[in-house]
């Protein structure tokens, strides 16, 4: 795998025979291999786009750095770590095409929702959803009285946003 040049900017991914085979059917003896043999750097500061038809493994290649999948062969490092390292997960984020979110609930009470997961108090959500909400550009109002279901796409996948 390369590694940084002198005076090169740092690496923030590079991967190299990332492979990734799945089993399939009723006895799992159809294998299908969406990622095949996958190598490339991409650098800080570097805009790069994963382009392929339907079944090509993009998502697939997605969901290996984000260490969501265990790639079948190869290596690679994501932010200078080791692919599935969990310390990386804090600083990326991950937001699919169509996130799914019950769509019955407005988006003021997902993110309380949300919230409680984590174990954020009631008064740190009274603090913080309002922000969040003005950082992505949803409406207050809105957010609290409009259930997800009646929002644009646009609309839902700016309640899923989350700064790394």
């Amino acid at each position: 795998m390369a590694t940084e040049a002198a005076g090169d900017r740092p690496l923030v991914v590079a991967v190299e025979n990332l492979q990734k085979s799945y089993r399939s059917g009723f006895w799992l003896r159809t294998v299908l291999t969406p990622l095949q043999s996958v190598s490339l750097e991409v650098r800080q500061g570097e805009t790069f786009g994963l382009l392929g038809p339907n079944g090509a493994g993009k998502t697939t290649f997605l969901k290996i750095l984000l260490g969501l999948v265990k790639p079948s062969g190869g290596q690679g490092t994501l932010l200078g770590h080791p692919l599935g390292d969990r310390a990386v997960r804090q600083r990326i984020g991950y937001l699919p095409e169509n996130p799914y979110f019950y769509d019955y609930l407005t988006a003021w009470e997902f993110l309380e929702f949300t919230a409680g997961l984590f174990g954020l108090s009631t008064a740190t959500c009274k603090e913080r959803i309002p922000l969040l909400l003005e950082m992505v550009g949803l409406n207050l109002k809105d957010a609290r009285k409009k259930q997800m279901r009646r929002y644009s796409k646009g609309m839902v996948q700016r309640v899923a946003w989350r700064k790394p």
